[in-house]
């Protein structure tokens, strides 16, 4: 289990918590949790993190 306040997106400094309040808001793709977020568009670095934690919270 992460820490909800765990950077996952270092450039914009997006926390765990804010990509799972994205997910249960309906964002089910990365795509869509970066254009809610702006995660994984500056270097994509955290693009790995961002499909995980979305296959975890969507099983």
């Amino acid at each position: 289990m992460r820490d909800k306040d765990q950077i996952i997106c270092h450039c914009q400094e997006i926390t765990y918590e804010t990509i799972l309040e994205a997910i249960h808001n309906g964002a089910n793709t990365v795509e869509i949790i970066g254009d809610i977020t702006e995660a994984g568009i500056t270097c994509g670095s955290c693009i790995e993190d961002l499909e995980d934690i979305l296959e975890e919270e969507l099983e």
